[in-house]
Parts: structure tokens; C-alpha cells; sequence
């Protein structure tokens, strides 16, 4: 008897441990720009229209996706996560249309928490503290701002936003925000997960663990 109280129990465990990861899997396709690679130290440009960075689109006149060992003016600009992040700026056009843009399978009615990291430093005349804008669905841009610009190396400030999904596909846009004298909208580490709802079957199967102790 113990041992099959035993067994129910961790067929109950395994159950809620994996629905629990299936509903907080990243819904985002290449949320930290590591596909394609650029060259070590370096950073590659994207225009208009691009679909190259894989599960993006490229908005605006063009955006860079740079190496986390890539350097300016001082400043080593490393990536918040893995190996690359993504530079709204883009090159040299520094147009506050430029962005990242990603359609997303969604539930409608279903709560989604969105995750993303700006990139921010200070290495006079090019760089300076940096804005990234989001616009979910076509809406209002909102402008998130990094104040903290160190001299040496990138500081990156997360950001969280929690929506309710109108319909099937959700469509998220990242723009450059910053000043127009400012080189520098650093964008990595970009998650959206859906927010759980109290679940009676969870709860259910949680007082069965407790049955089988």
C-alpha cells in the first residue's frame, strides 16, 4: 500500500510540475537576438522589412543586433543574456521609427506578462541614457527609460507589462525611444508568459498529495 501511495503521489507531483512549465514557457521566438550570430566584437545592420533575426521583423529604417563583447567609445556593450542583444538605433539613421516587431499565438481573454531588459550607458557624443518603446497590438506607444548610464559598460533595467490578449495573435513592437542625439536603445532578454488562473483541478490533485502523506 505504501508504495502505490507512493507512486500516486509523484504521478501527481510530475502532473503539476509540468503543466506549471507548460504555462510559463516563453512564448517569444529568439527573445535574446542570438540567431543569426554577428561577428565576434561586432554588430550587423538589418533594414527595412528584414525577417532575418529570426521571429522578428524589422520595422523602421533598420536596427543592429550586436556582440557582447562588441566596444564604442569606451564602452564594452554586453549583453544582458547570451551573447547578443539588439540595438534600435540601428546604425546610423537613428530614426524613432526603427524597432523589432513579433506576431504572437495568443489566447483572447487570457492574461500575458510581458519581460524585457533596456540597455543604457554614457560614452559622450553618441551614447547616452536610453529609452525603448512597446506598442502591444497597435495601441499607444509606452516608453520605458534606463537612467543609469555608466561610462564603461552597458547597465540593463528590467520592465514588465501585463496585458489581456483581444485575440488570437498579438502583435508586439519594440521601438527605438531614445533622444535623437542618442546611438543607444538596447533591447535583450524579451519573455511572455501567461499569467495562471486559479486552477481547481491543481488544488484537487495538491489535497490528493496530501491524502497519500
Amino acid at each position: 500500500m505504501c508504495k502505490i501511495a507512493t507512486t500516486i503521489r509523484n504521478l501527481i507531483f510530475t502532473f503539476i510540475i509540468t503543466s506549471a512549465s507548460l504555462v510559463n514557457a516563453n512564448l517569444i521566438v529568439n527573445g535574446s537576438f542570438e540567431t543569426p550570430v554577428v561577428p565576434v566584437g561586432n554588430f550587423t545592420n538589418f533594414g527595412t522589412g528584414s525577417s532575418d533575426i529570426t521571429g522578428w521583423t524589422v520595422v523602421g529604417t533598420e536596427v543592429s543586433i550586436a556582440s557582447t563583447t562588441f566596444m564604442s567609445n569606451g564602452v564594452t556593450f554586453q549583453a544582458q543574456d547570451e551573447m547578443q542583444w539588439a540595438d534600435l538605433t540601428g546604425g546610423i539613421s537613428n530614426s524613432p521609427s526603427n524597432g523589432l516587431r513579433q506576431l504572437v499565438a495568443t489566447v483572447p481573454g487570457q492574461e500575458y506578462l510581458l519581460e524585457f531588459y533596456v540597455g543604457s550607458a554614457t560614452g559622450a557624443p553618441f551614447f547616452f541614457p536610453a529609452t525603448v518603446d512597446l506598442m502591444i497590438d497597435g495601441g499607444a506607444r509606452s516608453s520605458y527609460f534606463n537612467p543609469t548610464g555608466p561610462s564603461n559598460m552597458l547597465d540593463w533595467k528590467h520592465f514588465s507589462v501585463s496585458f489581456t490578449a483581444a485575440s488570437a495573435m498579438t502583435q508586439l513592437t519594440f521601438y527605438n525611444g531614445s533622444a535623437p542625439n542618442n546611438f543607444l536603445a538596447g533591447l535583450d532578454n524579451v519573455s511572455l508568459t501567461s499569467v495562471p488562473e486559479p486552477n481547481c483541478l491543481t488544488g484537487f490533485l495538491i489535497g490528493l498529495v496530501w491524502l497519500f502523506q
